[in-house]
């Protein structure tokens, strides 16, 4: 039976540690799913081809509110920037749009309007998430990579478990033993040795 794997990797703290658990998922024949916050972090880590990889910024991104903060950080702006830049300012006007998203709108976005859009919607985050990643799924084992992921993915095994949704959660492969000759969903708790 093949294991599926969901790592929980919102916080990008342990970058090469999740592509490398993830890539040996599949390579032991299993399937892995990551879910990361913002793939600009991620930019400079390659996943395994076989890995899923979910954006969870890009899913929540289609919501109303979303599309709204995203307008207020960034689209106003680049108008605003575009409008002032005609002529001999173009390339200042260019230079400072690209500062302003650099040093400003992306950080706003991450520490600002990402935490608030899940704390106030946070069901319909997880509800994207049970959509997108959960739908039709049934993982064997979730790893929570990082500290920024706990809550998370507390508040969403919390919400799913009841409807026989429950896998074993570890914070890495090393800390989960996992069965794949075993029948479906067995999983040893334990630490590997």
């Amino acid at each position: 039976m093949t294991v599926q794997v969901l790592f929980f990797a919102l916080g990008a703290r342990r970058m090469r540690a999740v592509a490398d658990e993830s890539a040996q998922v599949v390579a032991d024949g299993g399937q892995a799913v990551v879910l990361i916050d913002h793939a600009k972090l991620w930019r400079n880590v390659t996943f395994d081809p076989a890995v899923q990889v979910v954006e969870l910024s890009g899913i929540e991104a289609d919501q109303l509110p979303m599309r709204i903060g995203h307008g207020l950080l960034y689209d106003v702006p680049r108008g605003l920037f575009r409008a002032a830049g005609r002529g001999p300012l173009r390339q200042r006007a260019r230079r400072a749009e690209k500062a302003y998203e650099f040093r400003l709108a992306d950080r706003v976005h991450r520490r600002v309007l990402a935490p608030s859009y899940r704390l106030v919607w946070g069901g319909v985050s997880q509800s994207l998430v049970h959509r997108h990643v959960l739908d039709g799924a049934s993982f064997d084992l979730v790893v929570v990579t990082d500290s920024p992921s706990m809550p998370y993915a507390a508040r969403l095994l919390e919400r799913y478990g009841p409807d026989g949704w429950n896998p074993q959660v570890a914070f890495g492969l090393d800390y989960a033993a996992v069965d794949p000759d075993g029948p479906a969903g067995s999983v040893d708790s334990g630490h590997r040795e």
